[in-house]
Formats: C-alpha cells, sequence, structure tokens
C-alpha cells in the first residue's frame, strides 16, 4: 500500500496549473510503474486532483476529458488546440511541474 500511498502524495503536491505525466509521478518515486499510477488514481475515487495527471503528450485522463478541461481552465493550466478528440491537450513544456524536493 505504501507505492499508493505515495502517488497520492505525489499528486496532491503538483500546484494548481501545473500537470504531471502518470511516467512523471512513477519516476519520482524511482519506478517505472506508470500504469500502477493510473491505477492508483482510478481507485482512489477522484478525491485527489486526478486532472493535474495527464498522458503522454499532454492528453487528458481518458474518459474524463471534460471534466478535465473544465479543471484546467479553471486553474489556468495551459491549454493547446489539437486535430484529434479531445481537441485540445495541455501545454505539457509549459504545465509541467518541476518539483524542487520530491514528495517521496
Amino acid at each position: 500500500m505504501a507505492f499508493a500511498d505515495d502517488v497520492l502524495e505525489v499528486v496532491d503536491s503538483i500546484p494548481p496549473g501545473h500537470v504531471l505525466s502518470y511516467g512523471d509521478v512513477a519516476a519520482l518515486l524511482g519506478s517505472r510503474a506508470a500504469r500502477a499510477v493510473g491505477t492508483t488514481l482510478r481507485m482512489s475515487g477522484g478525491s485527489h486532483p486526478w486532472w493535474r495527471v495527464v498522458r503522454s503528450g499532454g492528453l487528458p485522463p481518458v474518459g474524463h476529458e471534460q471534466r478535465a478541461r473544465e479543471h484546467y481552465e479553471e486553474e489556468g493550466t495551459p491549454l493547446r488546440v489539437i486535430s484529434r478528440e479531445p481537441g485540445y491537450a495541455v501545454e505539457y513544456a509549459v504545465a509541467r511541474w518541476r518539483p524542487s524536493h520530491p514528495a517521496a
């Protein structure tokens, strides 16, 4: 259970308007288990800022694109228009959080 707790600690520490990829969260924990990060967020029941963890290229979580966009707009997360669904992505190079002290 320690990995899941550590994932949620990292996710909770991502500031509004910033994001990390699933792989980034795993790497901060010394792991390559990006899919386990996604599973942890899915099992958390939405009580953590799940929208701040994005797929490769800044794409929002599958199945939650509209809800995520509402959060991004509310937080001022930089977005860009893309030609495929969902029609937008987070401007990852700009919005990527670079923690000075990893949470775990």
